[in-house]
């Protein structure tokens, strides 16, 4: 082995070199570090690249607005292309989510790349809440505070739009309105006031419940006059919010369903859990996707675009004659997805006799199994006998069954179920015949 110099710096008195040379740079770390705490961190406002916000002269209804624009990453680098715009209402609120979402999709090719105008107000601390009741609710142009959406959609088209296709490349073929509450209100109204002036309305929680629902007679009044409506509109709401946006919302969509408008397009969907203002992020997300369908750069799926409603089957019943042994009637149940559901079953006897079925089963009762370990998971005789009878009679109202006669010998029960597959088997408990109705419903929360 050949020795170590001592001068070397694997020797003694280079290793006492390197220990100075480290005790050395800890007391400078150390002395950086203390001089650091004494220095507040310097605070900067975040700004959002790529866009811009453009101050607009004072408009024709006497107020000032201002747009905030978002630009397509591919802006600059293609001086020839023309981009479609979404023009949203309160951009204020919802111009950067409205700019995130839309990032995102279009790095995924669910929509094309687009011009994003926020609309806004201008001047000093601006009151928005009183400014945009004046400008997003329709129907009251004698009220000073109130109903002056008309004034509002004749800005937009007279001087806001004007201004984004003569100082961006603008697509004038393929413009967008979403807007949410009274925002949502104002996106419906322009749909029918200025039908053509824009191709896409997003109206998440639209305030419909306005002028006590006065949405409704317009609609009927348009399609009393017309036979098409080309757009494509999307509608959503929470599950959670007032019961005025949801009711008035879902049928507004049944409505328009049901007049059959040539050229109209148009989906909805119920934000699970969501209150009013919770819905806006997927709503933006789906809503996009939607009114830029046929548009999007990479097709959705057939199968699930991923905006449609959502709609849960929630009953299936059979009827048949009932004896002992092999003459029991039996019916399959299968629970999808990856967690326990909550079902009514129901075998129902004595109480078809109010419905004038002839020779009903005197005295059912119905066993559950599963079917992959053959497992008896649960029986049920008599359903007045059991401790949840009150909520047997209430859940049976609730999910639409017809109610048990009060004293019958029927089977009702109600089971939460892990996923999988089960056999339900109706038999007669006295071993007497007769005709017998199966029924399960899904119990959605």
């Amino acid at each position: 082995m050949t020795p170590v110099p001592p001068c070397s710096p694997a020797g003694p008195a280079g290793l006492c070199v390197r220990l100075c040379l480290g005790l050395a740079q800890l007391c400078l770390g150390l002395l950086l570090s203390l001089c650091l705490a004494g220095q507040a961190v310097q605070a900067v406002e975040y700004s959002i690249p790529g866009t811009e916000v453009r101050t607009l002269p004072r408009s024709a209804n006497g107020r000032d607005y201002v747009l905030y624009v978002s630009l397509p990453s591919s802006y600059a680098t293609n001086p020839e292309r023309r981009y479609p715009v979404i023009y949203a209402c309160d951009g204020y609120w919802d111009f950067p989510l409205l700019n995130a979402e839309l990032g995102n999709l279009s790095y995924d090719g669910a929509v094309p790349e687009c011009i994003l105008v926020g609309m806004a107000y201008g001047g000093t601390n601006p009151n928005v809440g009183a400014l945009r009741q004046i400008d997003l609710t329709p129907w009251m142009p004698a009220a000073p505070d109130k109903g002056h959406a008309a004034e509002f959609l004749s800005v937009i088209e007279s001087q806001i739009i004007p201004y984004v296709e003569t100082q961006y490349r603008a697509d004038s073929s393929y413009r967008v309105l979403t807007g949410s509450s009274y925002g949502g209100i104002f996106t419906v109204f322009a749909l029918f006031e200025k039908p053509g002036l824009f191709q896409g309305y997003i109206a998440p929680s639209p305030s419909l419940w306005w002028q006590n629902s006065q949405m409704k007679t317009v609609v009927d009044q348009y399609a009393a006059a017309h036979t098409s409506l080309a757009a494509r509109l999307y509608l959503t709401w929470g599950s959670d919010e007032s019961y005025s946006i949801r009711y008035t919302t879902k049928e507004l969509f049944l409505q328009l369903q049901a007049l059959k408008l040539t050229g109209l397009e148009v989906a909805a969907r119920e934000m699970t859990g969501e209150r009013h203002a919770g819905p806006k992020g997927e709503s933006f997300n789906r809503g996009l996707r939607y009114v830029f369908a046929p548009r999007a750069p990479i097709a959705p799926t057939g199968f699930d675009p991923g905006y449609m409603a959502q709609s849960s089957f929630v009953n299936l019943s059979t009827r048949g004659r009932v004896g002992a042994g092999e003459d029991a009637l039996v019916g399959g149940l299968v629970i999808q997805g990856l967690v326990p559901k909550r079902v009514l079953v129901r075998a129902v006897g004595p109480t078809l006799a109010n419905f004038n079925v002839q020779d009903p089963l005197r005295d059912p009762k119905f066993t559950v199994t599963r079917v992959s370990t053959q497992e008896q998971v649960a029986t049920c005789d008599n359903w007045q006998e059991r401790p949840d009878a009150s909520d047997i009679a209430a859940y049976s109202r609730v999910v639409g069954a017809f109610p048990l006669t009060v004293g019958a010998k029927d089977a009702a029960m109600i089971l939460t179920l892990e996923p999988g597959l089960y056999t339900v088997t109706v038999e007669s408990v006295d071993g007497s015949s007769g005709v017998a109705l199966l029924e399960t419903y899904e119990m959605v929360p």
